[in-house]
């Protein structure tokens, strides 16, 4: 069965692999609920996905704000059903700072939507797979940077961190009521998030794959994560990252 037919919450739909994540579940005949703070972008996403032939429903909600959170997940279950799938992409990645230079409230403010977020919706999504019974599939979002320093954000890689724990630990509890949890660490992929990042050719000499990945691979690797076929797979930290975590310097040999 998959996806199909099965509510799929989505956050940080609006763009990025968030986007490719939601179409690519709707194109797989879930019902998508779409969850972003950016309302133009969440229209965008309903209506491809209704161009499509499927069904959406787009939430304007800060996934940071607990009572928020909860009342998007009310509202999803009223109108579209109980959530089976949570693909929890949402994140913010503000400029560089040294971190002693940083405003305190930003830095908070990196922990509230990076990870507390995640926490807030996966406690909504898993009571609802659990009054559902049929167990159910929630994917993180972690980084390259949980485990490799990236100088400037170190809120950003600690939240990260935190989320590969969090999903270990999720895995556990929930392997009894049938849900898996996985994490997916992408590297570099192709989005506004890395619009400050050193140009594509970088990546040719950084990178075995030679290039960024896509948010279409990523959203790829979601469906899997989200299929019936992934029931084994699940506590696993999976990195999307081109080679990048397994290498240590160029990798282009100089012939």
């Amino acid at each position: 069965m998959g996806v199909s037919g099965r509510v799929a919450v989505v956050t940080g739909a609006a763009s990025g692999q968030g986007r490719a994540t939601s179409l690519r579940l709707a194109g797989e005949g879930a019902v998508v609920a779409a969850l972003d703070v950016d309302a133009a972008g969440l229209a965008s996403v309903m209506d491809e996905i209704s161009d499509m032939g499927s069904r959406c429903r787009g939430l304007q909600v800060d996934v940071s704000d607990a009572e928020a959170v909860a009342a998007a997940f009310d509202e999803i279950e009223a109108d579209l059903g109980r959530a089976y799938v949570l693909a929890a992409a949402a994140a913010i990645y503000p400029p560089g700072a040294l971190s002693h230079l940083r405003d305190p409230e930003e830095t908070a403010r990196v922990f509230d939507v990076n990870l507390m977020g995640v926490v807030h919706c996966a406690s909504a999504a898993t009571r609802q797979m659990i009054e559902e019974g049929r167990g159910g599939r929630i994917v993180l979002w972690s980084s390259i940077g949980a485990g490799a320093a990236i100088a400037g954000h170190a809120a950003y890689c600690a939240g990260k961190a935190a989320i590969e724990g969090l999903g270990r630990a999720l895995a556990a509890e929930l392997g009894p009521f049938g849900i898996t949890v996985n994490t997916i660490a992408p590297g570099a992929i192709d989005t506004p998030m890395i619009s400050d990042a050193p140009p594509d050719e970088a990546y040719y000499e950084i990178l075995p794959a030679g290039r960024p990945g896509t948010p279409g691979e990523v959203a790829h690797l979601v469906s899997y994560l989200c299929s019936d076929t992934s029931g084994f797979m699940t506590g696993a930290v999976l990195a999307l990252d081109g080679g990048l975590s397994g290498i240590n310097g160029a990798v282009r040999p100089d012939v």
